[in-house]
C-alpha cells in the first residue's frame, strides 16, 4: 500500500489563542478526511488546546532557545527533509517567517500556504516586519479569515493566490441547542485574553455609565480568557471596585469548554479594538448565541447578513451601555429570532465541511 505523503501545519504553540484553536480544528478535520497531518510548534510549554488535538496528528516540537529562532529553523529543516511534505499551512507571521526561511534550505519544492490571522492594524511597520512580509512572496497561497483583510491582501500580493477562508467551527458548537434559560439568567460573555487592545476598559466604562443612567438590574458579564496582568487591568479592577461593580464584570480565566459556556450565555460581547476575524464571534453564532459587536473588521458585514445582534461604536462606551439596556429589556420573541438567525448564518458559513474543503484544495 502506497504511503500517504503528509501535510505540515505550523504555529507557535497550543496556547489559548484563537489562531491556536483554529489550527487544531483544521488539523482534526484534515485527519478525519483521511490526510496524514503533522503539526510543528516551538513553545511546547503552552498546551491549552493540545487536549483537543486528534491523537492521529503527529506533533514536532522545537524549543526556541535564541531570540532570532535559529534553533527553530534548524529543527524545521531536518523535519522537512525527513518527512518530505507535499504541502504546508502556517499561521501567524513569525512561524511563517521560520518556515519560509527553512524552505530556502530545502532542495525540494514545498507548496506553502500562509494564513494571515492577525489584524493588519496590529502588525508593526519597522524594517524587520516589512522584511518578514516580503518573505511571504515564497508562498504559493495566502489566505485570510477576514473578508475585509482578504481584499487588502489581494492588493498587497497581487501576483499570489489570495483566498478568503472563514474560521472553521467544530461540531460541538453546532450541537448546542438554543437554551431558553439564557434569556432568564441574562449572563453576557466575552471570550478573549485580557490584553489592553481587547478593550476590557470599554466594557467597564460602559457598566459605570449603565449604573449612572438606568435603575433596572445591572448586567452581569463574564470574561473568559487567559488573564494577562497589566497596569490597565489593575486600573480597571480598581475602578470596578470603586463603583461596586466587581460582581458585574468577572474575569474568569481561560476555559476548555467554550461550547458549554456559550450555551449558558445570553449574548456574546466583542469589544476588541482590532481583529482580523474572531473565533469567538463565529463560535457564538454556531451555538445560536446573539452578539454585540464592535464596528471593526467584518462585523458590520456579519450583522447585516445575519441579523443576529447589535453593532456598537468602540470609541463610545455609552453606545454599549444603550445596547446592553436594549438587550436586558428585549422581547422574548425578538430574542428567539436573533438566536435562530445566528445559528442559521453559522451553518451556512462556518460548518467544517465547506471550510475544510477550501483548505484541502489548497494543500493538495
Amino acid at each position: 500500500m502506497k504511503r500517504k505523503i503528509p501535510i505540515l501545519l505550523m504555529i507557535d504553540h497550543f496556547g489559548s489563542g484563537g489562531a491556536q484553536r483554529q489550527i487544531v480544528n483544521i488539523a482534526n478535520g484534515l485527519v478525519d478526511n483521511g490526510e496524514d497531518v503533522h503539526i510543528f510548534i516551538y513553545y511546547p510549554q503552552y498546551t491549552h488546546h493540545k487536549v483537543s488535538l486528534d491523537k492521529r496528528v503527529v506533533i514536532h516540537e522545537a524549543l526556541k532557545s535564541d531570540k532570532l529562532g535559529l534553533s527553530v529553523v534548524v529543527k524545521l529543516i531536518s523535519v522537512l527533509y525527513r518527512f518530505k511534505y507535499k504541502s504546508a499551512l502556517v499561521f501567524l507571521n513569525t512561524p511563517a517567517f521560520y518556515l519560509e526561511l527553512a524552505s530556502f534550505f530545502y532542495f525540494k519544492r514545498l507548496a506553502i500556504t500562509y494564513s494571515e490571522r492577525t489584524s493588519l492594524e496590529l502588525l508593526p511597520t519597522n524594517f524587520l516586519s516589512n522584511l518578514r512580509n516580503e518573505f511571504h512572496g515564497v508562498c504559493k497561497n495566502i489566505t485570510s479569515n477576514s473578508i475585509v483583510q482578504s481584499e487588502k491582501l489581494k492588493r498587497k500580493y497581487a501576483k499570489k493566490n489570495v483566498v478568503y477562508i472563514p474560521n472553521v467551527m467544530p461540531d460541538p458548537f453546532f450541537d448546542i441547542n438554543i437554551n431558553p434559560e439564557a434569556l432568564n439568567d441574562k449572563i453576557f460573555v466575552v471570550i478573549a485574553h485580557t490584553t489592553p487592545f481587547k478593550n476590557f476598559s470599554y466594557i467597564a466604562e460602559s457598566l459605570v455609565l449603565y449604573k449612572k443612567n438606568f435603575s433596572t438590574s445591572l448586567p452581569v458579564i463574564h470574561w473568559y480568557g487567559r488573564i494577562i496582568d497589566s497596569e490597565e487591568l489593575i486600573r480597571i479592577k480598581s475602578m470596578l471596585a470603586d463603583n461596586d461593580l466587581t460582581e458585574n464584570l468577572v474575569f474568569c480565566g481561560a476555559s476548555n469548554n467554550i461550547p458549554k459556556i456559550l450555551e449558558k450565555s445570553f449574548m456574546l460581547i466583542h469589544p476588541s479594538k482590532y481583529e482580523s476575524s474572531s473565533n469567538s464571534v463565529a463560535e457564538a453564532l454556531a451555538t445560536g448565541t446573539p452578539v454585540i459587536l464592535g464596528d471593526i473588521a467584518d462585523h458590520k458585514i456579519i450583522l447585516d447578513e445575519s441579523s443576529s445582534g447589535f453593532l456598537v461604536n468602540i470609541e463610545k462606551p455609552y453606545d454599549l451601555t444603550l445596547s446592553l439596556n436594549n438587550a436586558m429589556n428585549i422581547d422574548p420573541v425578538k430574542y428567539s429570532e436573533l438566536c435562530s438567525n445566528a445559528k442559521n448564518y453559522a451553518i451556512n458559513n462556518f460548518k467544517s465541511v465547506s471550510v475544510l474543503d477550501k483548505y484541502a484544495k489548497l494543500l493538495s
